[in-house]
């Protein structure tokens, strides 16, 4: 035991009659007692010890640490660590970091609190996942991606088959219009010609003449619109968020941490947070405790557990209580809080059942609240000169990174639901039109052929690149620009070969040209 009182370092001004000089029992736990071994003997400082000092300078009492092994726990045999000092007589006042708990309220009676606490997890920070060639794809998420896909092979199919089946497709479309002949244009190839020309915005030379196509063509268009748009918006805000790189997580839930096998989970021997998650009313973290104890992932102290998570590339987490959590992460600043905030309660001193000393601890500790004595304090150990940032992993993660100032999240199947129910609505509709269409042609026209639209005898023509030998005689110039040279060197010929016989002015054409 150490009789701090008597270090010029510390605030106590008076010392008291040695009926006052009391034992307090106390654990290593930074940032709240630290003990420094000494020749003269130990030394301890911290939050606590200044909190104890400005108790005793105000209360008029000299005080002597006693240092126990553990907080304290209830075993068969009795109380052990610093609850077990207290119950037994062997300190007055329990000054570590004890965590006011219903089982420990049976044996001790605790003073108003210093402190508000919580638990969470420490974690080490995610390592940054540069976006690089993938930005463009991050407004949707996979999943609704591969829907997309799905969905353009399907759209394909649909357009070809009411094409191939639809009689009211081709079948009035006048020679002059089509001068190849075809009875449909709405092949396979061109059905996914149409289908990706509508997904950039783009026009393409035919669209459906029958009920049945327009009637796709028209819910494609809508489930494209809200899609482009929905896309557009999206990439926006990443744009304006500018999140160039996105911290990772490997689970986002207790859930999710209790079924990744990769991930260590630790917590503190014989602390209140072991008995919290051991006596839990949440089956998650009560399998979590399970969890723990088949890997024996228990650990001694703090920051022994602070180390492992340091070192452990991502690999080991560990339950500790916030505060704790907080200091240790704005000290290293490749850790992070993280996780849901479990099991709120408080920090205070623990005194033997009916002490006086409780009464007196109350007033002071309400005293040095209300003065904001208890906050300057804290501001003193939990903050440090090159503070670390972003130490709370939950909205650090949520927000995409410490460039984001906005909450952004890739557009689900859910977000979607509606443009993707249009679209199967002009599935069923168009299949329906397309039976309608087959079976009112078979009815009106009793199953008459539509007839091949016929080969125009002289189809339009295409260029073709001059030869070096061709040069321009009066038949170009009789021609004009039907005939004529173009502006890029090219000269007009019909379709159909040159050496083929001809009629009418279709012939004599082929026939200048020859000269030519």
């Amino acid at each position: 035991m150490v009789d701090q009182t008597d270090s010029a370092d510390n605030m106590t001004t008076t010392l008291a009659p040695a009926a006052n000089h009391l034992v307090i029992s106390v654990v290593d736990q930074e940032p709240f007692i630290t003990r420094e071994p000494r020749p003269s003997g130990d030394y301890y400082s911290g939050y606590l010890v200044d909190l104890i000092n400005e108790i005793s300078r105000r209360a008029n009492f000299t005080y002597t640490f006693k240092q126990a092994d553990e907080h304290g726990r209830y075993l068969s045999t009795g109380w052990t660590g610093i609850i077990g000092d207290v119950v037994k007589g062997e300190a007055q006042i329990g000054g570590g970091a004890l965590t006011v708990t219903t089982k420990r309220e049976e044996a001790v009676d605790f003073t108003k609190p210093y402190l508000s606490n919580s638990v969470n997890l420490l974690v080490q920070k995610p390592t940054w996942e540069d976006l690089g060639l993938g930005y463009l794809v991050r407004p949707f998420s996979a999943d609704y991606w591969i829907m997309l896909l799905v969905v353009l092979l399907l759209i394909g199919i649909v357009f070809f088959v009411i094409g191939k089946f639809s009689p009211y497709e081709w079948g009035n479309v006048a020679a002059d219009r089509d001068p190849r002949g075809a009875k449909n244009s709405f092949t396979l190839r061109n059905s996914y010609l149409f289908a990706l020309s509508t997904i950039t915005w783009q026009g393409f030379r035919e669209a459906p003449h029958s009920l049945s196509g327009r009637i796709m063509a028209a819910f494609w268009w809508m489930f494209i619109l809200f899609s482009l748009i929905a896309y557009t918006a999206n990439l926006t805000a990443y744009f304006l968020a500018r999140p160039e790189q996105i911290p990772k997580m490997p689970f986002k839930t207790y859930e999710d941490l209790l079924a990744d096998t990769n991930i260590r989970v630790g917590v503190l021997l014989s602390g209140s947070t072991e008995s919290l998650l051991r006596n839990s009313r949440s089956e998650t973290l009560r399998s979590i405790y399970s969890k723990i104890n088949a890997q024996n992932t228990f650990v001694g102290s703090y920051s022994e557990g602070a180390k492992r998570v340091k070192t452990s590339n991502g690999n080991f987490v560990m339950f500790m209580e916030t505060d704790s959590a907080e200091y240790y992460a704005r000290k290293n600043c490749n850790l992070m809080i993280y996780g849901d905030t479990i099991f709120p309660s408080n920090l205070a001193f623990a005194v033997r059942k009916g002490s006086v000393w409780k009464g007196i601890f109350n007033t002071i500790i309400e005293d040095l609240k209300d003065n904001g004595y208890l906050e300057q304090l804290k501001d003193k150990y939990w903050h440090f000169s090159g503070d670390c940032t972003n130490i709370d992993g939950r909205k650090y993660v949520e927000t995409g990174g410490h460039l984001s100032s906005l909450p952004i999240y890739p557009i689900t199947l859910k977000d979607m639901a509606v443009a993707i129910l249009l679209l199967f609505l002009g599935f069923i509709a168009a299949m329906i039109f397309l039976v309608i269409e087959i079976v009112h042609y078979a009815v009106t026209k009793k199953g008459k052929k539509i007839e091949r639209p016929k080969i125009l005898k002289n189809p339009p023509k295409i260029f073709r690149p001059k030869t070096k030998a061709a040069k321009a005689g009066p038949t170009d110039v009789e021609l004009g620009e039907e005939a004529g040279p173009s502006s890029d060197g090219l000269e007009s010929v019909p379709l159909e070969d040159a050496e083929d016989p001809g009629a009418g002015s279709g012939d004599e054409l082929r026939g200048d040209e020859a000269k030519a």
